[in-house]
């Protein structure tokens, strides 16, 4: 990963997107502090995929230990007594 200034990419914008398109990322400064991150499209395609992906996945643990707690409150009369009522 490459990292330039911000003066640096107003001056030589084409050079940097280059960096970035090559698949390398190129991490900008301002103020010598890391502000923002240029990469190629395909890897931001990725990197949102991935974030949406882990967004899911924290949705469905949340679900999972909330009906985790409702079947620990369930009694085995309360089953027995659901499975011959869907039998019925």
């Amino acid at each position: 990963m490459q990292t330039v200034t911000s003066g640096k990419v107003q001056s030589s914008f084409g050079a940097v997107v280059d960096i970035a398109k090559s698949g390398e990322p190129v991490t900008i400064t301002q103020y010598g502090r890391p502000t923002l991150m240029l990469f190629s499209y395909a890897d931001g395609e990725a990197l949102l995929r991935l974030r949406n992906l882990e967004r899911v996945q924290r949705g469905l643990a949340d679900r999972l230990t909330k009906v985790d707690a409702l079947a620990a409150s369930v009694t085995v009369d309360e089953v027995n007594d659901l499975v011959h009522a869907l039998r019925s």
